[in-house]
Protein backbone atom coordinates (compact mmCIF):
# COMPACT_ATOMS: atom_id res chain seq x y z
CA UNK A 1 0.00 0.00 0.00
CA UNK A 2 1.24 3.37 -0.84
CA UNK A 3 1.10 6.68 1.08
CA UNK A 4 -0.84 9.00 -0.56
CA UNK A 5 -1.21 13.37 0.91
CA UNK A 6 -3.91 15.07 1.40
CA UNK A 7 -4.41 19.26 2.16
CA UNK A 8 -5.59 19.77 5.42
CA UNK A 9 -5.77 23.42 6.43
CA UNK A 10 -5.17 22.78 10.71
CA UNK A 11 -2.15 20.39 10.05
CA UNK A 12 1.08 22.01 10.15
CA UNK A 13 1.89 22.80 6.89
CA UNK A 14 -1.34 21.76 5.48
CA UNK A 15 -0.40 18.47 4.41
CA UNK A 16 -0.81 15.44 6.29
CA UNK A 17 -0.24 12.05 5.26
CA UNK A 18 -2.97 9.91 4.67
CA UNK A 19 -2.74 5.88 3.81
CA UNK A 20 -4.35 4.93 0.49
CA UNK A 21 -6.85 2.83 -0.18
CA UNK A 22 -6.03 3.12 -4.05
CA UNK A 23 -3.01 1.21 -6.30
CA UNK A 24 -2.25 2.09 -9.67
CA UNK A 25 -1.11 -1.52 -11.63
CA UNK A 26 1.06 -1.66 -14.64
CA UNK A 27 1.02 -3.55 -18.01
CA UNK A 28 1.82 -7.08 -16.20
CA UNK A 29 1.42 -6.47 -12.59
CA UNK A 30 -2.49 -6.90 -12.94
CA UNK A 31 -2.10 -10.95 -12.86
CA UNK A 32 0.03 -11.02 -9.81
CA UNK A 33 -2.33 -8.55 -7.60
CA UNK A 34 -5.73 -9.95 -8.79
CA UNK A 35 -4.75 -13.48 -8.39
CA UNK A 36 -4.57 -13.18 -4.63
CA UNK A 37 -7.70 -10.97 -4.44
CA UNK A 38 -9.94 -13.72 -6.12
CA UNK A 39 -8.03 -15.91 -3.39
CA UNK A 40 -9.28 -13.55 -0.84
CA UNK A 41 -12.78 -13.11 -2.05
CA UNK A 42 -15.56 -14.38 0.39
CA UNK A 43 -18.81 -13.79 -1.44
CA UNK A 44 -19.46 -12.30 -4.37
CA UNK A 45 -17.04 -11.17 -7.86
CA UNK A 46 -18.45 -9.19 -10.61
CA UNK A 47 -16.72 -8.61 -14.01
CA UNK A 48 -17.42 -6.47 -16.60
CA UNK A 49 -15.13 -7.79 -19.58
CA UNK A 50 -14.89 -5.83 -22.88
CA UNK A 51 -12.30 -9.12 -24.62
CA UNK A 52 -11.37 -12.09 -22.72
CA UNK A 53 -9.87 -15.40 -23.51
CA UNK A 54 -9.74 -18.93 -22.39
CA UNK A 55 -6.45 -20.34 -22.89
CA UNK A 56 -7.33 -24.24 -22.27
CA UNK A 57 -4.33 -25.25 -24.07
CA UNK A 58 -2.11 -22.87 -22.16
CA UNK A 59 -2.79 -23.71 -18.32
CA UNK A 60 1.11 -21.98 -17.59
CA UNK A 61 -0.47 -18.30 -18.91
CA UNK A 62 -1.04 -16.17 -16.31
CA UNK A 63 -4.13 -14.99 -17.58
CA UNK A 64 -5.23 -18.69 -17.76
CA UNK A 65 -4.32 -19.14 -13.82
CA UNK A 66 -6.53 -16.02 -13.72
CA UNK A 67 -9.35 -18.09 -15.50
CA UNK A 68 -9.12 -21.09 -13.14
CA UNK A 69 -8.56 -19.72 -9.73
CA UNK A 70 -12.07 -17.50 -11.07
CA UNK A 71 -13.44 -20.49 -12.14
CA UNK A 72 -12.82 -22.37 -8.69
CA UNK A 73 -13.76 -19.52 -6.87
CA UNK A 74 -17.09 -20.32 -8.65
CA UNK A 75 -17.09 -24.14 -8.17
CA UNK A 76 -16.47 -23.49 -3.97
CA UNK A 77 -19.66 -21.23 -3.54
CA UNK A 78 -18.35 -17.69 -4.29
CA UNK A 79 -20.95 -15.48 -6.60
CA UNK A 80 -19.45 -14.77 -9.68
CA UNK A 81 -21.55 -13.04 -12.30
CA UNK A 82 -19.93 -11.74 -15.59
CA UNK A 83 -20.89 -9.09 -18.22
CA UNK A 84 -19.43 -9.51 -21.42
CA UNK A 85 -19.47 -7.89 -25.10
CA UNK A 86 -20.89 -10.01 -26.51
CA UNK A 87 -22.74 -13.73 -27.22
CA UNK A 88 -19.88 -15.34 -28.79
CA UNK A 89 -17.92 -14.44 -25.49
CA UNK A 90 -21.06 -15.22 -23.33
CA UNK A 91 -21.47 -18.46 -25.16
CA UNK A 92 -17.69 -19.87 -24.09
CA UNK A 93 -18.05 -18.98 -20.31
CA UNK A 94 -21.63 -20.07 -19.71
CA UNK A 95 -20.57 -23.47 -21.36
CA UNK A 96 -17.95 -23.40 -18.40
CA UNK A 97 -20.49 -23.32 -15.96
CA UNK A 98 -20.11 -19.55 -15.61
CA UNK A 99 -22.82 -17.19 -14.79
CA UNK A 100 -22.99 -14.58 -17.72
CA UNK A 101 -24.62 -12.14 -19.55
CA UNK A 102 -23.87 -10.08 -22.95
CA UNK A 103 -24.82 -7.16 -23.44
CA UNK A 104 -25.15 -6.51 -27.23
CA UNK A 105 -26.96 -5.80 -29.52
CA UNK A 106 -27.69 -2.07 -27.66
CA UNK A 107 -24.20 -0.48 -27.03
CA UNK A 108 -21.01 -2.27 -26.56
CA UNK A 109 -19.26 -2.80 -23.57
CA UNK A 110 -16.17 -1.65 -23.20
CA UNK A 111 -15.90 -1.63 -19.45
CA UNK A 112 -13.05 -4.01 -17.88
CA UNK A 113 -13.56 -3.69 -14.05
CA UNK A 114 -13.92 -6.14 -11.17
CA UNK A 115 -15.57 -6.01 -8.18
CA UNK A 116 -14.68 -8.35 -4.95
CA UNK A 117 -16.85 -8.23 -2.18
CA UNK A 118 -18.56 -5.12 -2.25
CA UNK A 119 -15.14 -4.08 -1.16
CA UNK A 120 -12.34 -3.68 -3.83
CA UNK A 121 -12.71 -2.65 -7.13
CA UNK A 122 -10.40 -3.21 -10.27
CA UNK A 123 -11.08 -0.80 -13.17
CA UNK A 124 -9.05 -0.08 -15.97
CA UNK A 125 -7.42 -0.71 -19.41
CA UNK A 126 -6.64 -4.49 -19.13
CA UNK A 127 -8.81 -6.94 -20.99
CA UNK A 128 -8.89 -10.16 -19.68
CA UNK A 129 -6.31 -12.08 -22.26
CA UNK A 130 -2.98 -12.70 -23.11
CA UNK A 131 -1.98 -9.60 -24.67
CA UNK A 132 -2.76 -7.39 -21.51
CA UNK A 133 0.21 -8.62 -19.66
CA UNK A 134 2.45 -9.05 -22.50
CA UNK A 135 2.42 -7.16 -25.29
CA UNK A 136 0.01 -3.84 -24.65
CA UNK A 137 0.85 -1.36 -22.41
CA UNK A 138 -1.84 -0.92 -20.15
CA UNK A 139 -2.95 0.78 -16.37
CA UNK A 140 -5.59 -0.39 -14.02
CA UNK A 141 -6.25 1.02 -10.50
CA UNK A 142 -7.43 -1.10 -7.67
CA UNK A 143 -9.33 0.99 -5.17
CA UNK A 144 -11.33 0.14 -1.71
CA UNK A 145 -13.18 3.63 -1.38
CA UNK A 146 -16.75 3.28 -0.95
CA UNK A 147 -18.14 5.77 -3.28
CA UNK A 148 -16.56 3.73 -6.38
CA UNK A 149 -17.29 0.48 -5.40
CA UNK A 150 -20.98 1.35 -4.53
CA UNK A 151 -21.46 3.43 -8.06
CA UNK A 152 -19.91 0.12 -9.53
CA UNK A 153 -22.35 -1.66 -8.06
CA UNK A 154 -25.40 0.41 -9.37
CA UNK A 155 -23.73 0.27 -12.79
CA UNK A 156 -23.19 -3.86 -12.67
CA UNK A 157 -26.65 -4.13 -11.56
CA UNK A 158 -28.43 -2.18 -13.76
CA UNK A 159 -27.15 -3.47 -16.47
CA UNK A 160 -27.52 -7.04 -15.51
CA UNK A 161 -31.03 -6.77 -14.51
CA UNK A 162 -31.88 -5.29 -18.18
CA UNK A 163 -29.96 -8.25 -19.94
CA UNK A 164 -32.01 -10.99 -18.07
Amino acid sequence: MQTTYNRNENSVGGIIPDVATTDLVIDGAFIDKIIPMLIDAKSEIRICAYAWRWYMDEPELPMQKFNITLFRKSCDGCKVRILVDNQSMRDTFKRLGFNVRAVEPTKMLHTKAICIDRKSLVIGSHNLTKRAGSDNYEMSIITQEFEPVEQFIQYFDEMWASRA
